[in-house]
């Protein structure tokens, strides 16, 4: 789903699109909220467990259970900080309402970002980007990086050796490579370190970590997942930039690195939400 808002006033929708990797809105890890003055965008984290909560993905979790806070609540007023603790806080007493004992990798996770009105400014709290005009903001996680430089140099070594494009998104040695550290980073979050970031994950976040952005009168604000490489001035000129990018690089390994390939029979995570401001 993709929005793009114009106001004079208030703010407006100008267009919007969301489509999940399974192409399926009922496993969708991420959505959008939107109220008169607000819009968030969640970006439900990809599993790295196996649990599921209430028969979904704790990503898809995740964002449920933060846009039904949201339907309830009206925290439009709040400060960033304010605001961000009281989301991390609803995962947090989802977690506490089961008794089982639950490991480190099946928390429900999400990156959040938000237009709100009330205050003129954009916050992000994840991995969430975003584009004021003609910038683009991006929050890409230092420890992503690496882990995509490692999957990439061995997935192009496996290329050399011969083996196909399909065969290694059917079977990802580079994957196999940095699954220790995909579950190791875990210590990372929320933490004022090099390779620390913000996440919310029901255990507290770290304040400083936020990022706000001024906005001004007559502004277009774009907002999005991490999946987009680049963010254009539209949303036909951003999704030709990614299916083009797509269609040359499905293993992930170059335009869109990443640390997983594009998986047959998926298509690629698309969010994206388009503000203007007056």
């Amino acid at each position: 789903m993709i929005i793009r808002i114009l106001e004079e006033r208030e703010m407006k929708i100008i267009e919007s699109f969301i489509c999940g990797k399974e192409n399926n809105p009922l496993t969708c890890e991420d959505g959008i909220f939107i109220s008169e003055k607000m819009v968030v965008v969640i970006d439900g984290v990809t599993a790295k467990g196996k649990r599921l909560w209430d028969g979904k993905s704790s990503g898809c979790f995740a964002k449920d259970i933060i846009i039904d806070f949201l339907q309830k609540n009206s925290i439009e007023k709040l400060d960033a900080e304010s605001f961000f603790l009281e989301l991390d806080s609803m995962i947090r007493s989802c977690v506490m309402a089961t008794e089982e004992n639950i490991v480190v990798e099946d928390y429900p996770r999400a990156a959040v970002i938000i237009y709100n009105e009330h205050h003129h400014e954009v916050w992000s709290y994840g991995d969430c980007q975003c584009r004021i005009n003609d910038v683009v903001y991006k929050h890409a996680k230092k420890v992503d990086e690496i882990n995509e430089s490692i999957r990439a140099n061995v997935l192009k070594e496996y290329l050399q050796d011969g083996y196909t494009v399909d065969e290694l998104r059917e079977n990802d040695p580079g994957r196999a490579m940095i699954q220790e550290n995909l579950l190791k980073q875990f210590s990372y979050e929320n933490q004022l370190s090099s390779f620390g970031y913000p996440v919310l994950n029901g255990q507290g976040i770290e304040s400083r970590l936020i990022k706000k952005y001024k906005v001004k009168p007559g502004d277009e604000i774009t907002l999005a997942t991490d999946g987009y490489p680049e963010i254009e001035e539209s949303l036909v000129k951003t999704e030709a930039y990614l299916q083009k990018a797509l269609e040359l690089d499905p293993l992930c390994i170059k335009e869109c690195r990443s640390t997983k390939a594009l998986k047959v029979g998926n298509v690629f995570l698309m969010i994206e939400c388009i503000v203007g401001c007056w």
